[in-house]
C-alpha cells in the first residue's frame, strides 16, 4: 500500500512542478499589470516601517541568531539575512521555501563546547547520540525532523557534502570552531536539491574568509577533566589572493563514564589533532578560485581495557565560483574525502587481551556543478549535476581464533537538478512559488562479504551482481509574505536515501553476535508536508511555528536470522510529526531573551521484523526539547549568556526498553565573555551548573551517566 502512495504521488506532483518550472513565459507576460499593482500599494504603517529599519540592522538580536553572510565585494543584498542553503543560491531567510535556522559566529564561539556536534545539541529541534566530546566516540549522530541516523541528514561545509561514502557518518572535528563564520540548518526534506542522505534536512557549516591582509588568532583553555586545547590561524587577503592557515589540538583525559564499577572500565581519553588551509585566487572581480585542505586524526579509548579507536580524514576541495552582469552565477567543486578507520577490540569478559581489529578505508570523490539565473523579471531557475563516487573496503583481524572477514564495494550516485523560483508582488504582498525535481541514479557494484569463521554461522565467500536504482524526488513550496511582519510557509516534497555500501556488504561482529550486510535492499523514501509561520510582533520581538508531518518507507534496519545472527532489511514503515516554536526578543541594547520548543512524535508505523516494536518511539528521539535563555551585553567588554535546556526520555533501542531508557534532564549553562585589551578576549564557560548526573548513551549496554558540571576558560588574542 505504501509503495503505490509514493508511486501515485510521483504520478500526481511530478507533471505540476514540470509545468510550473515551464510557466515563465506567462508569468513574464504578466508583468505589466504586476507593476501597475506595486506603484499603487499602500504604505507601510509605522510598525512595518519599523520593522524594516529594524531588519536593516545587524546589532540586534534576531540579527544576530538568524541571519549573516560573509561580505562579497560587489554584492549589494542586505547581508544580514542571506542564507544560502535553503535554495543552494543566496536568498533573504524569510523567503526560504523551508524553516531555516542561522547561527552567527558570535554565538559559535563563544558556546563552552569544544566541537561543532556538541554545539548544536543547543538547538532544540536537533537530535543526537553524543553528549560530551569526552563520551565515547561513536554515536556522533546529529539529525533532524526526527529522521535519525546520520546518514539521512545531510551535513554539508561550503556546500560541500561531507557525509563518509560508507556508511553516511561524519567526522565533526573536520572543522574547527575558530573557522566558522555561521552555520545554516535547513529543516525538512531535501532532497529535490541535495538528494541522497537529506531526508531529515540539511546542515550547512560556512567557514570563514580572510578579510584584511593580515589576520591572526590564537587561542588556548583548559577546563574540567584536565581538558587542554591550542588553536593558532593566519591569514591574508590581498588584492587577487588569499589565504587561511591553521591547526587545533584537543585533549581530555576524560572520566568513566559507565555506572558500575568494574575493573575493565577505563577513562574515555581523547586527542584529536586537526589542520586546515584554504587558498583563494581572484582571476578578476567576479569570480574566484578556490583550493581547500582539511585533516583531522582523532585517537579515544571507548571506556573498556583494550578498545581504543582511530579515525583519520582528509578532504580536498576545488572550487569556482563566477558571477555574470546579467544576474547568472555559476559554481562548481570537485572534491575528495579519504578515511582510514581502525577500532581495536577487547575479549569479553575481562577485556584483559584484544579480540580483534577492524579496519576500514573508505574513499569518496565528487563534483557539484550549478547556475542561477534569472527569466522574465519574475523567475529565478536553478539547474545543476552532482555526482560522487565511494569505495568501501573493511578487514577483520582476530587475535584469539583463527578467523578472517572483510567486506568491500563502490557505489555511483549521480544526479539532474532544477528549480524554479517564482516571485510575485502585490503591493506589499509577495508570493514566492518554488517547485523543484531532481532525478537521481545509484549504482553499488563489485560487492564481495567474506568470513572464513563466522560464530555459530556458515562460511561467507559471497560476489554480488551490480544493482543500479533511478529515483524521481520533486518538491512544491509556497511562500506567503503578507507584509514586512508576516511570513507564511507550506511545502510538500518527497526524499530519499540510497542503502549504504555498509549495510549493502558489511561483515560486522562483536562477541557471538554477527550482523552481515544485504545486498538486495532498495533505498528508502519518504513523502513529507509542512507548515510554519514567521511573525514580527514588534520590530525587536519574532515568533516562529512550524508543523510537519513525514513519514517513511523501506526504513532499513536490521533482520533476526537465529539468536546470534542478523543482517539489514527493508522491514520499516516509520512516522514522523514535529512541531517547532521560537521566540526570540531584544529587550533593549543590552538585554534579549529567547525560547525554543520542539515536540517530536516519531514512532514506528510497520516492522516486519518484529510486529512487537509497531507504535514504539524511534531511538534517541526525545518527544520534548526545549531550551531558553537571556543574554545580557555591554558593548565588547562583557557578553553573559545563560541558558537552560531540557531534554526528554530517550530509548536507545527500537525495542524501547525499559533497562535501556535514559532519563529527563535540566541542564543550566553560562557563557561569559569579554576583551581585556583591543586584541584578547578571554571566555568562561560553565555547563550544568546545577551538577545533574543525567543518563547518557555511551558504553553499548551499559548504564552510563554525565560527568557533572564542567568548567572551561579561554584566551584569544585575534587581529
Amino acid at each position: 500500500m505504501y509503495k503505490e502512495l509514493d508511486c501515485m504521488f510521483n504520478i500526481a506532483i511530478v507533471p505540476i512542478v514540470v509545468c510550473l518550472m515551464l510557466a515563465f513565459p506567462f508569468n513574464a507576460l504578466a508583468q505589466n499589470d504586476t507593476e501597475k499593482n506595486s506603484e499603487e500599494a499602500t504604505q507601510l504603517n509605522d510598525n512595518e516601517k519599523e520593522i524594516e529599519q529594524t531588519e536593516q540592522k545587524s546589532n540586534t538580536k534576531v540579527a544576530d541568531k538568524q541571519t549573516s553572510a560573509v561580505k562579497d565585494d560587489n554584492d549589494e543584498t542586505s547581508l544580514t539575512e542571506v542564507i544560502v542553503t535553503a535554495a543552494r543560491r543566496k536568498t533573504s531567510w524569510k523567503e526560504a521555501p523551508a524553516m531555516v535556522t542561522v547561527i552567527k559566529r558570535e554565538e559559535i564561539t563563544q558556546a563552552p563546547e569544544t566541537t561543532v556536534d556538541e554545539f548544536l545539541k543547543r538547538v532544540p529541534s536537533i537530535s543526537y547520540k553524543r553528549t560530551h566530546i569526552a563520551e565515547c566516540g561513536p554515536g556522533r549522530e546529529i539529525t533532524l525532523r526526527g529522521i535519525h541516523e546520520q546518514k539521512r541528514t545531510l551535513v554539508l561545509v561550503d556546500g560541500i557534502p561531507v557525509n563518509e561514502g560508507g556508511g553516511g557518518s561524519v567526522n565533526w572535528s573536520l572543522i574547527p570552531k575558530e573557522l566558522i563564520e555561521r552555520i545554516e540548518i535547513v529543516r525538512g526534506p531535501m532532497s529535490a536539491l541535495y538528494g541522497s542522505g537529506a531526508m531529515g534536512g540539511a546542515i550547512n557549516i560556512i567557514t570563514r574568509k580572510p578579510y584584511n591582509r593580515n589576520h591572526t588568532l590564537i587561542k588556548a583553555g583548559y577546563g574540567s577533566l584536565n581538558s587542554y586545547s591550542g588553536t593558532i590561524f593566519q591569514g591574508g587577503m590581498f588584492e587577487k589572493v588569499g589565504y587561511q592557515l591553521g591547526g587545533n589540538i584537543f585533549h581530555t583525559d576524560g572520566y568513566k563514564q559507565a555506572k558500575d564499577e568494574q575493573d575493565y572500565y577505563t577513562k574515555n581519553n581523547r586527542t584529536d589533532v586537526s589542520l586546515s588551509g584554504k587558498f583563494y585566487v581572484k582571476p578578476d572581480d567576479s569570480s574566484t578560485l578556490s583550493l581547500g585542505l582539511n585533516f583531522v586524526d582523532e585517537k579515544y579509548s571507548r571506556g573498556l581495557l583494550n578498545t581504543d579507536q582511530n579515525n583519520r580524514t582528509t578532504m580536498v576541495t576545488l572550487g569556482y565560483e563566477k558571477r555574470f552582469a546579467n544576474d547568472t552565477n555559476l559554481t562548481a567543486n570537485v572534491y575528495g574525502q579519504f578515511m582510514s578507520r581502525q577500532v581495536d577490540l577487547g575479549a569479553p569478559p575481562t577485556y584483559d587481551a584484544w579480540d580483534h581489529t577492524e579496519k576500514d578505508d573508505i574513499t569518496k570523490i565528487g563534483q557539484l556543478f550549478q547556475t542561477n539565473f534569472k527569466v522574465g523579471g519574475f523567475n529565478t531557475i536553478s539547474v545543476g549535476v552532482d555526482s560522487s563516487w565511494a569505495l568501501f573496503d573493511r578487514n577483520h583481524e582476530y587475535y584469539l581464533v583463527d578467523r578472517n572477514a572483510n567486506a568491500k564495494g563502490n557505489q555511483l550516485l549521480a544526479s539532474l537538478f532544477a528549480q524554479d523560483e517564482m516571485e510575485f508582488v502585490s503591493g506589499k504582498h509577495k508570493f514566492l512559488l518554488t517547485p523543484g525535481v531532481r532525478l537521481d541514479y545509484s549504482r553499488s557494484g563489485e560487492g564481495e562479504s567474506y568470513d572464513n569463521n563466522p560464530a555459530n554461522a556458515e562460511i561467507m565467500d559471497n560476489k554480488y551482481k551490480d544493482r543500479s536504482w533511478t529515483t524521481v524526488n520533486p518538491k512544491l513550496a509556497f511562500v506567503y509574505r503578507y507584509n514586512k511582519m508576516t511570513t507564511v510557509r507550506a511545502s510538500f516534497g518527497r526524499s530519499f536515501a540510497a542503502p549504504t555500501l555498509f549495510e549493502l556488504y558489511t561483515v560486522f561482529s562483536r562477541g557471538p553476535y554477527v550482523l552481515y550486510g544485504n545486498p538486495e535492499l532498495t533505498p528508502e523514501s519518504s513523502l513529507s508536508g509542512e507548515l510554519g509561520i514567521d511573525q514580527w510582533f514588534l520590530p525587536n520581538l519574532l515568533g516562529r511555528v512550524s508543523v510537519s508531518y513525514t513519514r517513511g518507507y523501506d526504513f532499513i534496519g536490521s533482520r533476526s536470522i537465529d539468536q546470534n545472527t542478523a543482517e539489514y532489511d527493508n522491514i520499516t514503515t516509520v512516522q514522523m510529526l514535529v512541531a517547532d516554536a521560537e521566540l526570540n526578543y531584544d529587550i533593549n541594547k543590552f538585554l534579549s531573551i529567547y525560547t525554543g520548543y520542539t515536540f517530536n512524535w516519531s514512532t514506528i508505523l510497520e516492522d516486519e521484523n518484529d510486529p512487537t516494536t509497531e507504535e514504539n518511539n524511534l531511538p534517541f528521539v526525545p518527544s520534548h526539547r526545549g531550551r531558553a535563555g537571556v543574554i545580557f551585553k555591554y558593548k565588547e567588554w562583557i557578553r553573559a549568556d545563560l541558558s537552560l535546556r531540557y531534554e526528554g526520555k530517550r530509548y536507545t533501542d527500537i525495542a524501547n526498553t525499559d533497562t535501556k531508557k535514559m532519563d529527563d534532564y535540566f541542564s543550566l549553562d553560562l557563557s561569559l565573555s569579554g576583551r581585556f585589551v583591543r586584541h584578547l578576549k578571554w571566555t568562561l564557560s560553565i555547563e550544568n551548573i546545577l551538577n545533574k548526573k543525567y543518563d547518557i548513551y555511551s558504553v553499548p549496554n551499559v548504564p552510563a551517566e554525565a560527568p557533572g558540571i564542567l568548567a572551561n576558560g579561554y584566551l584569544t588574542f585575534e587581529m
